[in-house]
């Protein structure tokens, strides 16, 4: 008989096996399937399964991948030029047309997003990664752009603070309420100006370096004479891409939206209401509701948040497991309402996110083939 320690070793081997055959056509965006590590897999069936799947670039690398002496070799081939060639190129041209369109209005987000797709069906993958790094930098640019501004009608409206506490005439130059007032002023510049230096440190090291300067120009606004944050400025500069650009901003109308948002804020919950639409399942109406709650000081409302929480969390959980479900026996598009029901709930869970961005790219292009057909 096997004994206990070979029997292990065996079902981890087994595992492990399984395991990379599992992965060994999991295909990201700019990355080609690895087909030929398994040469035994590259069949016509399979590629055939992949195409009808909506894989386009995983039939095709199994193909490509093939033993031209197979039996199933010359079928494979007409599937590769007859089908799975024409759809790679179909593919490629919509999105590409796409990615073009949504630069053209200036949605820079969609552009790149696109454009990482086309890479995806292009045999020249570094022409479209280019242009995504293209949108990129126009994303950064707009965000730097915006931030800079708010961020420094803020820091000049905190400095007209510090030098309003001056006592009026007819009281001591010392007026120690004036003193005292201005002493908190002169506080809250510095707690301000320490998170911004610690902010800085944080974007600068998740590759931020646009949001990082508008933190370190913060910092050296209320501490000029600071060594250390000279020092963090000029790393946050050689951190940022050369075609990023500092500019002078101009005056927008921004502060009148700003204006109208703020006016929203006045609404006020109760803990009933809250409750209530707990009670419906309203998890994000229910969040939105107990941040007003908490922010007007209502009793109980950090428990409130804490439950909502919660329960939140376990309801994402619920719609990423069904959708899951869905995805394995190919329902697409019950994977992709199921999984934006979670991602709605948890928006910041990474594995949530991936998913359902896989499962909405393949759900377009299954839909893209089947009108092809029709």
């Amino acid at each position: 008989m096997m004994g206990i320690k070979q029997c292990r070793f065996y079902q981890l081997l087994l595992v492990c096996l399984a395991l990379l055959l599992t992965s060994c056509f999991t295909v990201g965006p700019g990355k080609s399937a690895t087909a030929s590590s398994f040469a035994f897999l590259n069949t016509y069936d399979m590629a055939l399964r992949d195409y009808n799947a909506g894989r386009i670039m995983e039939a095709r690398a199994r193909i490509l991948a093939m033993d031209k002496a197979r039996e199933d070799y010359p079928q494979a081939k007409k599937l590769l030029d007859g089908k799975v060639n024409p759809a790679r190129i179909r593919l490629l041209r919509y999105y590409k047309a796409k990615a073009k369109k949504a630069e053209k209005y200036g949605r820079w987000v969609e552009a790149k997003g696109l454009y990482e797709q086309a890479a995806e069906f292009s045999t020249k993958p570094k022409i479209f990664f280019a242009y995504a790094q293209n949108m990129d930098i126009k994303i950064r640019q707009k965000r730097l752009d915006r931030l800079l501004k708010l961020r420094r009608e803020q820091d000049n409206t905190w400095m007209q603070w510090l030098n309003a506490y001056k006592p009026p005439h007819g009281l001591d130059a010392h007026d120690v309420a004036f003193e005292r007032m201005r002493e908190r002023v002169q506080d809250q510049l510095e707690e301000r100006a320490h998170l911004a230096y610690r902010d800085a440190r944080y974007y600068l090291k998740h590759d931020m370096s646009g949001v990082a300067y508008v933190e370190a120009e913060t910092y050296l606004r209320f501490m000029p004479d600071s060594e250390k944050g000279q020092h963090l400025m000029k790393e946050v500069r050689e951190a940022m891409p050369k075609a990023l650009k500092i500019r002078s901003i101009k005056k927008s109308r921004y502060s009148k939206s700003v204006s109208k948002k703020q006016s929203e804020h006045h609404k006020t919950y109760s803990k009933d209401d809250v409750q209530k639409l707990m009670r419906n399942g309203e998890w994000l109406k229910a969040k939105e509701a107990a941040l007003v709650y908490h922010r007007n000081e209502g009793k109980g409302a950090d428990e409130l948040l804490k439950n909502i929480e919660h329960e939140m969390e376990k309801a994402a959980s619920m719609w990423y497991k069904k959708g899951s479900v869905a995805f394995r026996v190919e329902h697409i598009d019950q994977a992709v309402k199921d999984w934006q029901k979670a991602v709605s709930l948890q928006p910041q869970n990474a594995e949530y996110v991936n998913a359902l961005r896989r499962a909405m790219q393949l759900q377009e292009h299954l839909h893209l083939l089947r009108s092809d057909k029709k």
